[in-house]
């Protein structure tokens, strides 16, 4: 049976506690995070969002969301 891209995230963000843009991308293949996390959250999760700091290649400052689970069933 073939995952959904929702399924691929709800499981990344089970095993590994949150999931950014990238890690998506390169982890699961899935370009439309912020999508895939809506649709979750219009089925019943509950899912939050904090926006982290971090470096690009280049060495500028950039901002990214994080989305995690705030509660499982």
């Amino acid at each position: 049976m073939k995952s959904t891209q929702c399924e691929k995230v709800l499981a990344y963000m089970r095993q590994f506690g949150s999931i950014t843009q990238l890690e998506a991308l390169s982890d699961l293949g899935c370009m439309r995070l912020a999508s895939r996390i809506s649709d979750l959250r219009q089925q019943g999760y509950a899912i939050g969002r904090r926006i982290r700091t971090g470096k690009n290649r280049y060495g500028d400052s950039v901002s990214f969301a994080e989305y995690y689970l705030i509660e499982e069933d």
